[in-house]
Formats: C-alpha cells, structure tokens, sequence
C-alpha cells in the first residue's frame, strides 16, 4: 500500500514529526522536570501504536502469500529468500560485533533483582509452534503468529475460490492500516511528549552516554546502506555501483526525509523495473517486471535490516547499564530476536529486555532515540527492498553472477567499511570524548528517605563500655531510659555508612530501619559502631546497646550467640570479581572445580569464614581485617585475592565505588534470610521487635527501603531538580 507524498505548501507529516522532535528536545532542557506529567501521553501514543501490530502482521503474511502459485512461492522463498538470509547475516554479523565499538567507560549499577533471578528457558516449542492460535494471538507470541499466518497462506494458494477469502481479508488489512495511519497522525504529540520528558528527567550523564548508540547506529545504518548493499549488487547483477546509487538516490533521499521506507515502495518497484528492463530482452519484459512487483511488497512483510540492527540496542543496554552480556546469550538473543521482529521493534525490544533480565526502562529511552536513528534506519530498509527486488529478479531470470569469489569480495567490502566505524566509534569516545562516572557520588549522596529522629552518632566505642557489667535492658527500661541503643557495622554500603554531606550523616538501609523502629517507640537514637560480631555479642550482652541492626545471615551457629529476629530479607552470596573475569565465575561449577587454586577474600570474622568455608570447602581463603583494607584492595587493584565473598546487596555497592569491579551472583542462586539481632534471651525485646517488624513487612515500608537503598531507587530520586533554563538561567519554577 502506497502513501502520498505531501503536496507543496502543506507541511508533510515527517516534517511535522520533525519539528516536533526539535521542540520536544528544547521544551525538555528549558522546562526540565516541570514537563514529567506529560509521559502520560507518551504512554498512550504509545499503547495506541501496539493495537494493530498482532493483525497487521498476520494480514500482510496471509494475503501477500495467498495471491500467489505454489510454485511462484517456491521461486520466489529460494531466489529472494538467498538474498534475504544473506543480508540477514551481514547485518546479525555487524550487530554481534557492536560491542567492539562500546568505549572503556567506567559502569556499574546497584544491586538488581535480575541477578538473583534464575535465567528462565525460552520454550521455542511453544514461542514458534501455534499448537493454539487463539492464544499465540492474545498473548502476542509473535513467531507463532507468523508462522500460523505463512501457512494459512500457503494453503490458500491451493483453494479455487481463494479470492472470497483474500479480498475480504485485504480490506481488513486496509483498516488495519487505516488506522495507524490515523494514530500515525498524533505523531507529532506523541513524539513531542516522549521527547520532551525524556529529556526533561534524564540525567546529564546519561545523555552524554547515548549518544554513543546513536552515532553508532547512524554510521552502521549509512555503511550497509550507501557502500556494501550496494556494492552486493553491483558483484551479482550487471549493474554497476554508481548507477545503482545514481537510479536510486531519490526514494533513498525520500526515506530518509519522511522516516519512512513504506512511503518509497512504489517508486523502489518502478525505479527497479526500468533498471531491468533497460537490461533485459523484450520477451522477458512482462516476467521481469511481475518479478520486480512481487518480490519488493513480500519481502516487505518480512523484517528490514532497520529493524534486525535495532537488536544492538540490547547489547547496548547491557553496556549503559554496566551489565556486559556474555556472549553464551548471543544465540538466544539472536535464535529469539529475528522472528519477535516480525512484530516490530514495539513488541521485540520489551521481550529482549526481558529475555536477557534487562531494566525494562530501557524500552522509553529505546523510544527516545529510535525518532532519532529511524531516519537512518528507513534509508537502509530502502535499499534493502531494492537489493532484494533487482538480485531476486536477476536470478529468476537466469543472469546472475553466483560465485564463491563474488561472494567474498562482498564479505570483504564488510571487513573493510565496517571494521573502521566501529573501531573508531571506540577510539574516539575512548579519547576525545569521556563521559564522566558519576554513579559513586550518587551512591555517596543518597540520604534518609523519612524525617530521622534526634540521633547522636559515635565513631568510636570508649574503653570502659567493654568493662561494664550490665544486662540487657527490656523494653521498658529502654523506655525509661529515653534513648534506643543502636549498634551498626560501619562501612557497609548500602546498609550503614557516612555519606558526603556537609556535615556527613549515617545513612543506609539499617540505619533507616533503625529510625523507623525509634519513630515508632518516640525515642532518639544512639548509634553505637560493632566492628564484629564479637563485639556486637559483648555489646548487647552488657546492655550498651539493644538491637545490632546489621543484616545477619541466619544459620544454626549464630542462633545460638543472639535472639535473632525474623528474616527482614532474604540475600544471596555474591562475589566481587575484576570486570574481565567476570566469565569465570559465573557458577558454582565451575567455582568448585577451581579448588583451593581460588583465592578467596573474606571477611576477617569467624562467622564470614565459616560462611565463605560452607560455600567455597576448598578455596584459598585471604582474611580481610577491616572495611578500610578491603577499600585499599579494590582501589588498587590488588591481585592477591582472585574474588572478595560478601552479600549481594553490599558487593553491589562496593562495585559503584569501584567500578573496575563487578558483582557476580553464582548460579544456581542460592538464598539466605537475613535478621537482626539482640541479646539472647531477651525475649521481651525480641517479641516486640518482631512485631514491629511485621507491620513493617505488611505495610511494604521494608520493600520500599529495599528499592531505595538496595536496587537504587534513591539514585533516581534527586534533592533538586535536574538542570533546566527556566529554573537555573532564568530563576523561574523555584
């Protein structure tokens, strides 16, 4: 189906779009998070442009299939289907090797959930067989789909009658169409919402950070478009380079301006028939031409190298969000990702973020750019169809030019153009153009998410503590007292540590429990530090303080030396690794195997060696005696110790600290409840501790205070509004 291109004195809709685009991006930086309402329209462009995904892409199969002879779709499946698998591998080939161009900037995240999420199989059986088409439908199981409709097609191909069926099913496709063109038409204020509150809530750095993918895509995009599609042309056909460029530079300059390569189909089918036939003998004319016309609008069902180089924008996310995915997952994302793109970027992106257990927040900032990279992307589809179009009908007519040397000069013409922009995408972001890691300072600068109560911090215990010969104090003597008596592991991102405020407060997720349990009992805090557990023992012991808020794991050994609270979460091990041996220690197997040749950092604590023992019975074991050496080793990059043992959570942050580490949870995951503690036998603490706590759980405060210091929530919560014109040029919005 073909589209009109705008008459002269109206304003097209790409341009528009464009215009859109721009404003959006000026309204974003000068308003800045005044415009984050406006998402909500986003949203709805958004869900508005998914409605006729699922039928379009069933339609368009069913009845471009259905029109045809059996043996048309033979010829047509193994002449224009070679091309097609073999532009599908260049282009799969580029979007492996993207991570190559990926600059050496420092990355890291909080702890997320997906890493302790176990990596379910894809069921390709049920992702590609529709054993029930009614559901593959409603629950958008694309390559089911697909498959459901080429072979409704093929059937159809055989029916007499067919045409009862087809012309029926061509008008609702026409709908189908009909109606994204009119959701097509809030464009404009869609893309502008989008746009403007994209940038008017991201981060500086973050900006900063796309425009590597951006200029990536671009620079991929006009290679395979403008050198080696062509190029592939010009070795199989007898057309030459500059004619193939010459003949086509007009729907190729027209998908670029509208975005669009649906626009330029009929001027790609009418360009490609007086190619041919200016080629050709008269008696193959009438062939030629119906060859021409039936292979640009089949193929086109089927997805463009625009959408297929889009699947490098999951490696990218893994990148942005310093997660580098191991190569191990490049057959599932690739095996996955070709047929989902059957149903477009819209549904495909969303189900490889999930795939490869990526933040599906990706998928708006995927949105944000894509306005950008589509224009890019529309050229290369472009002259995709028109590769397809002219090689396919060359072939069918018995004139190609099919050689294995023929074949290799395209492979090289790939090496030669595409090696040079990737590495010098990676040179010049490595060198002339470094984004700043900032992520240490965020973490640094988190604060208490509540009003805290009146709390008086120690940083050292006084001598005569230890020499007191006290008991633990009830609940109602701590009231009597006025002040709940806190002990905390100093050092412990992100559950106790000082942040970088003037003056620094200690904050973190214990710390924050510990001042919603005061708030609850209308008492000010006294923070005493435990630099062990031993301590921690003595300390509660003697009644110098009540509670060790410190997340403990909970085992038999440690019942039996404190009252241990319910489990408050639940952790898993983790180990902190150097980034490029991430690979080695991905699972318990391959750990064991390792033996006492694995160097093992832990904690200097009997309690973390006889934890670091259960798990790794023969590794090397490497004591740490305190936060501060274990800080001195990760900012040298001491090498005495291959991993440093620690939980999830807190290993996590270490790594943000020192982002030439990563986190690495071993799998299978392996959970462990943490509590806190008091005394043991003080039950009548304990007893209300546990009920305090409850309510906690059961009102979601300990979840919310999970996210926000765990999973860094509180990253993305600012103390003032990001930088906009309005607020800091012109001292507006305040």
């Amino acid at each position: 189906m073909s589209e009109k291109l705008p008459s002269k004195g109206h304003m097209g809709l790409a341009n528009q779009v464009l215009i859109s685009l721009v404003l959006g991006i000026a309204c974003g930086l000068f308003f800045g998070e005044m415009l984050s309402p406006i998402k909500i329209v986003g949203d709805i462009f958004i869900k508005l442009l998914q409605i006729t995904v699922i039928p379009y892409v069933s339609l368009s199969l069913i009845t471009a299939i259905g029109v045809l002879h059996f043996h048309e779709i033979k010829s047509l499946a193994i002449k224009g289907g070679c091309v097609l698998l073999f532009i599908y591998a260049i282009v799969l080939s580029v979007v492996v090797l993207t991570p190559v161009a990926f600059p050496d900037w420092p990355a890291a995240s909080f702890f997320s959930a997906n890493l302790v999420e176990e990596t379910q199989t894809i069921d390709f059986i049920n992702l590609f067989i529709p054993y029930n088409p009614f559901y593959s439908y409603a629950n958008a199981l694309v390559p089911a789909v697909v498959v459901f409709s080429i072979l409704t097609g093929i059937a159809l191909t055989s029916i007499p009658n067919k045409a009862t069926i087809l012309e029926p099913l061509s008008v609702l496709n026409d709908a189908m169409m009909g109606i994204t063109k009119f959701v097509a038409k809030l464009s404009p204020i869609g893309v502008f919402a989008l746009i403007a509150s994209a940038f008017g809530t991201i981060a500086i750095e973050d900006l900063a950070r796309l425009q590597v993918y951006l200029v990536l895509y671009g620079l991929i995009a006009l290679v395979l478009g403008l050198i080696v599609l062509p190029w592939f042309i010009s070795i199989f056909t007898p057309f030459r380079y500059i004619e193939v460029i010459k003949a086509l530079r007009t729907p190729l300059i027209t998908a670029f301006a509208t975005g669009s390569s649906l626009i330029v189909l009929p001027m790609l089918i009418e360009i490609s028939k007086k190619m041919i036939d200016a080629r050709m003998q008269s008696l193959e004319e009438e062939e030629a031409n119906a060859s021409v016309q039936a292979l640009i609008p089949t193929f086109y069902a089927f997805p463009s190298p625009t959408t297929i180089l889009s699947i490098s924008f999951i490696l990218f996310s893994g990148w942005y969000m310093g997660f580098d995915i191991p190569v191990s997952s490049y057959p599932a994302l690739l095996f996955a990702g070709l047929p989902i793109m059957f149903g477009g970027t819209t549904i495909a992106i969303p189900f490889l973020l999930d795939l490869l257990k990526l933040p599906h927040d990706m998928f708006q900032i995927f949105l944000s750019v894509d306005i950008i990279t589509i224009r890019f992307g529309t050229l290369l589809g472009a002259m995709h169809y028109a590769t397809i179009g002219l090689i396919g009908t060359t072939a069918m007519l018995g004139n190609i030019r099919f050689r294995l040397s023929n074949l290799l000069k395209v492979l090289l013409v790939c090496v030669v153009v595409v090696a040079p922009v990737l590495f010098g995408v990676r040179a010049f972001y490595d060198n002339l153009v470094v984004a700043p890691y900032t992520k240490d300072n965020v973490l640094l600068s988190l604060r208490l998410q509540g009003t805290p109560q009146p709390y008086r911090v120690r940083p050292e215990l006084p001598d005569e503590i230890y020499k007191e010969d006290g008991t633990p104090a009830t609940l109602t003597q701590i009231k009597e007292r006025g002040v709940l008596l806190v002990c905390y592991q100093p050092d412990e991102y992100p559950s106790a540590y000082l942040n970088n405020q003037d003056p620094p407060q200690l904050v973190g997720f214990d710390v924050e429990m510990a001042h919603r349990l005061a708030d609850r009992l209308r008492l000010p805090l006294e923070f005493l530090p435990a630099n062990t557990e031993i301590d921690a023992r003595l300390l509660l012991s003697n009644g110098s303080c009540d509670i060790y808020m410190r997340s403990l794991p909970i085992n038999l050994s440690k019942s039996k030396l404190f009252g241990l609270t319910n489990p408050v979460y639940r952790s898993s091990a983790g180990l902190i690794v150097r980034d490029h041996r991430r690979n080695e220690f991905t699972d318990w197997e391959k750990l064991l195997e390792m033996g006492d040749s694995l160097r093992l950092g832990v904690e200097k604590s009997a309690e973390s060696m006889e934890r670091a023992k259960f798990f790794f019975p023969d590794a090397t074991i490497v004591l740490i005696n305190s936060s501060d050496e274990q800080r001195q080793m990760l900012k040298s990059g001491d090498d005495t110790v291959d991993a440093i043992f620690d939980q999830a959570e807190e290993g996590a942050a270490w790594t943000i600290l020192y982002p030439g580490y990563s986190l690495i949870v071993p799998k299978p995951i392996t959970f462990i409840p943490v509590a806190y503690a008091v005394a043991l036998n003080n039950d009548e603490l304990l007893k209300a501790f546990n009920a305090w706590l409850l309510v906690e759980q059961s009102n979601s405060r300990v979840d919310r205070l999970y996210q926000y210091w765990m999973l860094g929530e509180g990253s993305k919560v600012r103390e003032t509004p990001r930088w906009s014109v309005v607020r800091d040029v012109m001292g507006l919005g305040d």
